[in-house]
């Protein structure tokens, strides 16, 4: 089953956990964050359920949405670009820590 993921801009260290995930593609759409990808088992179902402010859709072949626990499709994925998550993201190291004088 293909999926997707609609999540707040804030919720990007959550989203960072899914970088590793093979497949798991990523747009940037109205002011949110969408995850999708093929294949929904159970450790990406539960990573996608820690993701806070996530609504998590089932993915028609022609793009339309079912959000979960309903029946009727009710929006489309946005068109894009999509790249992938690995791409996407940049991992920030904190600075190094200065001894003080």
């Amino acid at each position: 089953m293909n999926w997707a993921l609609a999540a707040p801009q804030e919720s990007l260290r959550e989203i960072a956990r899914l970088r590793q995930v093979a497949g798991v593609s990523v747009c940037s759409a109205a002011g949110e964050v969408w995850l999708r990808g093929e294949g929904l088992d159970e450790p990406i179902a539960r990573a996608l359920r820690l993701i806070a402010g996530g609504r998590q859709f089932s993915v028609l072949p022609d793009g339309q949405l079912v959000a979960a626990g309903k029946l009727v499709p009710s929006g489309r994925l946005p068109a894009g670009p999509w790249q992938p998550l690995a791409d996407w993201l940049t991992l920030q190291l904190p600075p190094p820590h200065q001894p003080e004088a």
